[in-house]
């Protein structure tokens, strides 16, 4: 477990790559679940593969009627891209990056979703 120190550097580290939305909601689950780190350095080669030019996000969700709180990983591309297949890179990047998903043992607590890119 990482102590305070430690956390907050690995959280601000986190922030050079990847958008995050409201940093005060997602720190306590990213807290909860350190192996989300892991992930979400081990995936920056397969993003940047996957989905060149796109903006990475951490966003926080709840689901209410399970009462589960989660982290989603929203992959923003440009409003063509998004209609015209980001299923398929989206699985793709799936079936690349499986095995690091069981080795974080991360199931539910981070999700990949596709976004539209502000412009």
């Amino acid at each position: 477990m990482l102590d305070n120190l430690e956390f907050e550097e690995k959280f601000e580290k986190l922030r050079d790559y990847y958008k995050i939305e409201s940093p005060k909601k997602i720190r306590p689950l990213l807290r909860q679940n350190e192996n989300i780190f892991l992930l979400l350095e081990e995936v920056k080669p397969y993003l940047e593969e996957s989905f060149s030019g796109a903006e990475f996000c951490l966003e926080k969700n709840f689901e209410p009627e399970i009462d589960d709180h989660f982290v989603i990983l929203r992959i923003n591309v440009s409003e063509e891209r998004y209609n015209n297949g980001i299923g398929d890179e989206l699985r793709e990047f799936d079936q690349k990056t499986k095995q690091l998903w069981r080795n974080a043992n991360i199931c539910r607590e981070l999700t990949v979703l596709p976004g539209i890119l502000d412009v």
